[in-house]
């Protein structure tokens, strides 16, 4: 009885899976280099932001000490009643 399948369609099918499985594993490789390039770009921008909105949040404080200096040594009074931390 002749095979189902000759032998060389049977070559042909193995190399497309193995050129199939390739294409894939290297289409999940560049997926996965993608999202770490991004995870790492969006950590990047969430620190200067950071350090954007800390800035900001000293400029604020420093106007608010310079234009009410009450509050200020009130702030220093309640930081030494509390053990000067």
């Amino acid at each position: 009885m002749p095979p189902a399948i000759p032998n060389y369609d049977l070559g042909i099918l193995i190399t497309l899976n193995i050129a199939l499985t390739l294409i894939g594993i290297t289409i999940a490789v560049i997926g996965v280099w993608a999202i770490l390039r991004q995870l790492q770009s969006n950590a990047r921008e969430s620190r200067e932001g950071m350090r954007e909105i800390s800035q900001i949040t000293r400029e604020v404080a420093f106007m608010i000490r310079r234009q009410y200096g009450d509050i200020d040594r009130d702030l220093q009074e309640i930081k030494e009643m509390l053990g000067g931390q």
